[in-house]
């Protein structure tokens, strides 16, 4: 009993230490250049064996630290949400059948985010993303209401005669692209003003207030920082 608590004390010193993360962290990256070019050796077949195989052996070697780390944790493993992922990737990737299915076998590499913590800058990017996100909700909420009452007036005012316009979907998503600014002018509006010429009017406003959404966005969460910055000096 004492050689076995000694054995998984070992395992657990591997699997935790620097190194092991480092050399797992090689192995994915080489798996994600692995899949990439299988995807572009699809009519070279040495080239293509070559990638599968890299990646079988990779594949392999996720297997291995997989084992050993439930060994090292025992039934302690399930409890970290990071090692559930990392099972349930693996396990799904090495289903029977899923060699074809490279999009199943990408999820590995999102493996990658839980040593993030590894690398300051990395770190704290992450951090400001995940803090960032409940004014991202909140502006999605809002463009989705916003392009919905633009769609709804765009059918209204333009569904009878021009076909980006002829139903809700198809207007909330011409209203999209004139949100993104992708060659709306030229695909979108030029063809509108032919039959109304002020339609420039109606495209004008989405155009600014969208700008204005945008604007108050990014304040919002210029001040967050900002305020939150300012917690932390005022606490040390």
């Amino acid at each position: 009993m004492i050689d076995i608590v000694e054995e998984r004390r070992k395992a657990k010193q591997v699997v935790e230490s620097d190194n092991f993360d480092y050399l797992i962290m090689f192995v994915i990256c080489l798996d994600a250049i692995a899949l990439g070019m299988l995807t572009i050796g699809l009519y070279d077949i040495e080239f293509f064996k070559t990638m599968f195989l890299i990646d079988r052996m990779c594949m392999a070697i996720f297997i291995v630290e997989m084992l050993i780390k439930m060994y090292a944790y025992g039934p302690r493993f399930f409890k970290s949400g990071w090692n559930v992922f990392d099972f349930s990737v693996i396990a799904i990737s090495s289903l029977p059948g899923t060699d074809y299915l490279v999009i199943l076998r990408t999820f590995r590499l999102f493996r990658l985010l839980k040593y993030v913590s590894k690398f300051s800058k990395l770190k704290n990017l992450v951090n400001i993303m995940l803090l960032i996100i409940p004014n991202m909700l909140a502006m999605c909420a809002i463009l989705t209401v916003f392009v919905y009452v633009f769609g709804v007036m765009g059918v209204v005012l333009f569904g009878e005669d021009v076909s980006a316009f002829s139903n809700l979907g198809s207007s909330m998503f011409s209203m999209v692209q004139a949100f993104t600014l992708d060659g709306w002018a030229s695909t979108i509006v030029r063809p509108v003003m032919r039959i109304y010429p002020y339609a420039w009017i109606f495209f004008m406003g989405f155009v600014v207030l969208s700008f204005w959404l945008i604007i108050s966005f990014v304040l919002s969460v210029l001040t967050m920082l900002v305020k939150k910055d300012f917690r932390v000096k005022s606490r040390l």
